[in-house]
């Protein structure tokens, strides 16, 4: 059910479209081929109404792959060749101006969420001889109409889905609807408030993306699918009851109103700690809601950041990961634009794909000595990254990790450390005596009760802590009183919570 499982396969190809503007091409198309065939793997023009080609040269192009157009954002329609049989999952993902698609006669094979998340997509056109394939009402569907494969993204208010359809794949991600409803003669789904259930109600399987406000997670649902709610904009609380043992990946990934999600305490199988969802021990933290924003202390129970646990935030601008933490998951940090400053704990052993991928205000990383990998384009797309130093021995390098990233001109590794050659990951590299600190600290801030929890890793020794409660000039910072206690690798020192706002410093 998730758009994300075939990253592995073109997360290249989505780094690349990305930085588009600031890489000349040659061209509007880029191919592979296969068979004496084209496959389109990505589109390099700047937009506008494009119509991909029938052949080029002597060469059919028969297929159109996953990401082919990534974030195009002044992409206004698209039209497939003649020669076109198959469009890839995820071909179109995410291009903002995209108002119509046209799919040609030829077209045997489309995958799931062929257009996910194109916000002005109001229909999607089907020649009317192609014998796999037709549009109702602006959908994409097949020609037996049991299965919905792409609703248009740009379409508000209530659809009604046939009761004749009994597969959805992913055909809501990325909606705009405030109500999706459903046939009282369906076999396979029910409505309950415009919400989209499997007919027993134990699977929520879409939320309608436009309604806002808070949302109660029904008492007989067991489930939570994979993006279930994912690229939802209205959403701003999410309540999830006693019964649901089960929430898919990216469930709740970029929902950029999304402020709080709470667990009942009785839930036997997840738990929420200020507005973050956890399992329930707190061993692995699946997600922060967004909306959050500013610093943030993962507690000191967690083993595992789960996959886009923290995607898209854009409004936070530092972590501090304990040593309890031994994985990051893909894409955990993903198009965090403000992160500016990450502690990384000295359990942590592998840092997965795209985990950091365009987290753009990074200026240094320290790695800490257990670390044995890192996933391809871990860091890419970090522009003003300028520093690395590996406090142990050569992790595995899963390709591409500091993927244009051209601040930074070397990478350091300590002295006496295993594996390093004159090169990693195609940067050259250099000895160092000691990582240290890598600049100033990042400093986190965790609620607790009546209380507030400021921390700061023990990796930065020297430091005090100050406080204001006006940041107007003339700033008086005074020293917070309450000494510093060392809990799971960080310094932390317990505030109550004042009636007036109040602004954190380290000094030295």
């Amino acid at each position: 059910m998730n758009n994300r499982q075939n990253a592995a396969q073109y997360l290249g190809l989505l780094v690349i479209a990305l930085l588009v503007s600031t890489v000349p091409m040659r061209a509007q198309f880029n191919y592979t081929t296969n068979n004496n065939t084209l496959t389109l793997t990505q589109y390099t023009g700047s937009g506008g109404a494009v119509v991909i080609p029938n052949t080029v040269g002597a060469l059919p192009v028969t297929a159109v792959g996953s990401a082919a157009f990534y974030q195009v954002s002044a992409l206004t329609s698209v039209t497939f060749g003649t020669n076109v049989t198959t469009i890839a999952p995820n071909a179109i993902f995410q291009c903002p101006s995209l108002a119509s698609v046209s799919i040609p006669a030829g077209v045997t094979n489309i995958g799931m969420g062929p257009m996910i998340d194109c916000l002005s997509l109001t229909a999607i056109g089907v020649d009317p001889a192609n014998k796999y394939y037709t549009n109702s009402n602006g959908a994409l569907f097949n020609e037996a109409l049991n299965q919905l494969i792409e609703f248009p993204g740009g379409v508000g208010g209530t659809y009604g889905i046939p009761a004749s359809v009994t597969n959805i794949g992913q055909a809501f991600i990325g909606n705009s609807l405030t109500a999706i409803g459903t046939s009282p003669s369906s076999i396979e789904y029910t409505n309950v408030g415009g919400v989209l259930f499997d007919k027993s109600k134990t699977y929520l399987i879409s939320y309608p993306g436009a309604a806002a406000g808070s949302y109660a997670v029904p008492t007989n649902t067991t489930t939570i699918v994979s993006a279930a709610f994912e690229y939802s904009t209205g959403i701003t609380n999410v309540s999830i009851g006693t019964n649901v043992n089960s929430i898919g990946t990216f469930a709740f990934y970029d929902c950029p109103n999304l402020a709080a999600i709470s667990v009942n305490p009785a839930n036997a199988y997840f738990s929420g700690t200020n507005g973050v969802l956890f399992d329930k021990n707190k061993l692995t933290l699946i997600q922060y809601p967004i909306a959050i924003g500013g610093n943030y202390i993962v507690p000191g129970t967690v083993a595992a950041i789960g996959a886009g646990a923290f995607g898209d935030a854009f409004g936070l601008t530092s972590v501090i990961i304990p040593n309890s933490v031994t994985n990051i998951a893909q894409q955990a940090f993903y198009g965090c634009l403000d992160l500016s400053a990450v502690s990384l704990g000295e359990g942590i052993e592998s840092i997965g794909a795209s985990a950091f991928f365009y987290c753009e205000s990074l200026t240094g990383m320290v790695f800490p000595a257990r670390l044995t990998s890192l996933g391809q384009y871990a860091f890419g797309g970090c522009q003003n990254l300028s520093s690395a130093c590996f406090s142990g021995n050569e992790p595995i390098d899963g390709g591409s990790v500091f993927y244009f990233d051209p601040a930074l001109g070397s990478i350091l590794y300590v002295n006496g450390t295993a594996g390093w050659g004159a090169t990693y990951d195609g940067i050259s590299t250099a000895s160092c005596s000691t990582c240290g600190g890598g600049g100033a600290p990042p400093l986190g801030i965790l609620l607790s009760g009546t209380n507030v929890l400021v921390g700061w890793s023990t990796s930065f020794s020297g430091y005090i802590l100050q406080s204001t409660t006006n940041l107007v000039p003339p700033v008086v910072w005074r020293t917070v009183s309450t000494a510093p206690v060392i809990i799971n690798s960080i310094y932390a020192v317990t505030n109550p919570i004042a009636g007036s706002k109040m602004f954190y410093r380290l000094s030295q």
